[in-house]
């Protein structure tokens, strides 16, 4: 089931705005606990200090009730002139004066249309709504008690959240445009990228330019390595089928010729035909599949699916079915292993590589010679070596050997499709393992050396 797509810009634009959107409520929960804590502190200073200023008043004007409400009026002016040039409200205060629990004055808010009520005078103290300070003087008897509301609940209002979500509202639209623009600038060398590889051809897997962006190096890095295994690939393929093309058209023709021959009168001709139509068809057969083990052993190591294997049991298996050819050419053959060699390997590429070791050990041996397979393991590594008695190579040829469709035995040219060693090289890289071409027991003939790192996978 697929999906729509998804816009990478409109994430991340998204989650800027998002982020800024969660700074903006960080802050405002930091000031709305700000007013909790500080301006009640700062109110409660406030209402002691208007107290204390009433206690003043009430010492001088207590005898008269009159002149002590006036003087309270004009405390209370002030109080209200104040908070007018601030520019707030002034906030609701009860104002009590108290000689010998008579109130001798008191001074209560118009409440009139408020979501509020008056506290409780009966029970002094402080409550969710209004802070309480008491001050007094003992020598005249006088107690002055003072409610104010407490500072902070017009923030929680919808006034004060249309205040606090008004920086809000009129910020976002002015940051959108710089922000989309920022980010169309931003993903522009990464479009630039896409529109590069989209605009080539198939065939085309040249490398990317570089970038000098830090954050698209590792993009412009894989994709590189990408195309360049796709072009060593299509190389592999193309050479193959050139290698194909090269190495079937010798053998067709003699088939071709034994073929034609087959139509011949003469009983000796027919015969001569016939061999070299069986010679042409198993020519052919061994090329087929040198080139199959050739592109095998050409794949990529990471293509590989590597299993535990007993080595010893796959060395002593194929040597087992090389033993046909060797009585036909009357040669020894021996396998010297342990018992027991349990590594990752690739069994199919393995394979490969030993019967081409074995295969050519034999092939260029004379009759009545000796083939020799090691297998040992020597500390942080496997070595298998296969020794044999013929002609051997020259230590200045020995590097030649490796390419493919070079001949060589004992620098002259001989029988075979000349890809034997190219097998077991790609083969043995697949494993992690290294081919050293050395001169044979005695000195005679070659041994070619494997040697394989004890690695768990």
């Amino acid at each position: 089931m697929s999906t729509a797509p998804r816009s990478l810009f409109r994430r991340s634009l998204g989650a800027v705005f998002a982020v800024l959107f969660l700074c903006w409520l960080f802050l405002v929960a930091r000031e709305l606990i700000d007013i909790r804590v500080l301006q009640v502190k700062n109110g409660q200073a406030e209402n002691m200090l208007w107290a204390e200023l009433a206690l003043e008043r009430a010492r001088d004007t207590h005898v008269d009730p009159a002149a002590l409400a006036q003087a309270l009026q004009a405390l209370e002016g002030m109080r209200e002139r104040e908070w007018r040039l601030k520019g707030h409200r002034t906030p609701f205060r009860l104002l009590q004066v108290i000689r010998r629990d008579v109130v001798l004055s008191e001074l209560k808010p118009d409440l009139t249309g408020r979501d509020r009520v008056l506290p409780q005078e009966s029970v002094p103290g402080q409550d969710e709504r209004w802070l309480y300070t008491e001050v007094s003087d003992a020598a005249r008897e006088l107690v002055v008690r003072r409610w104010q509301e407490r500072p902070g609940d017009w923030h929680f209002s919808l006034a004060g959240l249309s205040y606090y979500a008004r920086p809000l509202l009129y910020g976002l639209p002015l940051l959108a445009l710089p922000l989309w623009l920022l980010f169309r600038l931003g993903f522009a060398p990464l479009q630039r990228i896409g529109a590069q590889i989209s605009a080539r051809s198939a065939q085309d897997l040249t490398p990317l330019p570089a970038t000098r962006y830090v954050e698209l190096a590792p993009l412009v890095g894989a994709v590189n390595s990408l195309m360049a295994r796709l072009q060593q690939r299509l190389d592999r393929e193309h050479e193959f089928l050139a290698d194909a093309a090269h190495e079937l058209k010798t053998p067709l023709a003699v088939i071709q010729l034994g073929a034609e021959g087959l139509d011949q009168p003469d009983p000796r001709a027919r015969d001569e035909s016939r061999e070299r139509l069986r010679l042409g068809v198993q020519r052919a057969t061994h090329t087929v599949h040198q080139l199959l083990a050739l592109a095998r052993s050409g794949a990529d190591t990471l293509d590989l699916s590597k299993t535990r294997h007993d080595l010893v049991d796959l060395v002593r298996e194929r040597v087992a079915l090389a033993v046909g050819l060797a009585l036909q050419r009357q040669i020894e053959l021996a396998l010297e292993a342990p018992e027991q060699i349990t590594m990752w390997l690739n069994r199919e590429s393995l394979c490969s590589l030993i019967d081409n070791l074995v295969d050519n050990a034999v092939k260029y041996s004379p009759a009545g010679g000796h083939v020799t397979v090691t297998l040992a393991d020597v500390g942080e590594q496997v070595v298998l070596t296969c020794s044999d008695q013929g002609p051997g190579i020259p230590a200045e040829l020995r590097e030649r050997v490796f390419e493919r469709f070079v001949r060589l035995a004992g620098g002259q040219p001989c029988h075979g499709s000349g890809l034997g060693l190219t097998i077991v090289e790609r083969a043995a890289a697949q494993h992690g393992a290294t081919v050293a071409l050395l001169d044979g027991p005695q000195g005679r003939g070659l041994t070619v050396q494997v040697s394989f790192p004890r690695g768990e996978g």
